[in-house]
């Protein structure tokens, strides 16, 4: 029954997704391809994928690539299985919305340039942004097999875009400590809901590091600057901080608090982020 409560109430509240919703899918590349003005296509695209969402401006870099050429974008498409793509992304959908129940999902979906080796190589073909509650943008690297991969990437995004329709507030502080166990908790569902994924993020630190990155944070914990919070999360070698830093900190952090625990992922979503960060020994 327990398992089945969310379903309930996304039954009972309106807007609120139910298993076997369809997804509002935006492919954005034959759009590029059928445009005339590339300016249009951009303002278009934003207003489909990011336009309203709590984290709209960061989905920026996420817009249509004007260095990808039409040969580029007409080779991805022709080799893209649109069928398969859209059962997982359904599926991984219907759920997450089991356990976070939330909006209808609009879901974009671009390609990356065939020569980016980062998102092909270390990312495993996939990078993914939460825009807003209901609004998540995906690009796949052409020739990976991103097919692996997606349900957890897709579960890490569906995580953020809860958090954002139950617990965004435009004028809360989001301080370092925010950032650590947003990202950490993230990680953390998808790999109870999906399995294990090898994400080398939450993976890049080991026991020593991980504790001298966390000394290195405390000080830091209720900053707010983009500078501190992009600097931890995803590395600063001038100052010591290695890549991906803060996912790796904030992945343990919330597995050290959580592990061994029932798992109600709606409360836990709402838990304060001083609940995940130990004392200082």
């Amino acid at each position: 029954m327990k398992r089945r409560l969310p379903l309930l109430l996304s039954l009972l509240v309106p807007g609120l997704a139910i298993a076997g919703e369809p997804i509002d899918f935006h492919y954005t590349n034959p759009q590029v391809l059928a445009a005339t003005d590339a300016k249009a296509v951009g303002d278009a695209w934003f207003a489909r994928c990011a336009s309203g969402g709590q984290f709209a401006d960061l989905a920026r870099g996420y817009a249509p690539d004007p260095r990808l050429t039409r040969e580029q974008r007409e080779s991805a498409e022709k080799g893209f299985d649109r069928a398969r793509f859209e059962k997982i992304a359904q599926s991984t959908y219907d759920r997450v919305v089991a356990d976070l129940p939330q909006g209808r999902l609009t879901l974009c979906v671009d390609f990356t340039a065939p020569d980016d080796a980062f998102t092909r190589d270390r990312m495993q073909g996939v990078i993914a942004l939460t825009a807003g509650s209901g609004k998540v943008v995906v690009k796949l690297h052409p020739q990976a097999d991103w097919a692996k991969l997606l349900p957890y990437v897709l579960a890490h995004e569906l995580h953020h875009s809860y958090w954002a329709q139950e617990q965004f507030h435009p004028d809360a502080a989001f301080t370092l400590a925010d950032y650590l166990v947003f990202e950490g908790r993230a990680d953390y569902y998808a790999n109870q809901v999906f399995g294990a994924h090898p994400a080398p993020w939450i993976h890049a630190l080991d026991d020593a590091q991980y504790s001298a990155t966390l000394a290195a944070f405390r000080p830091n914990l209720g900053e707010t600057s983009p500078q501190v919070l992009m600097g931890s999360m995803f590395g600063n070698p001038q100052a010591g901080i290695p890549m991906w830093a803060g996912y790796s900190v904030g992945h343990r952090l919330v597995a050290a608090r959580l592990d061994g625990k029932p798992h109600d992922w709606a409360a836990i979503t709402a838990m304060k982020a001083a609940e995940f960060i130990p004392a200082a020994e």
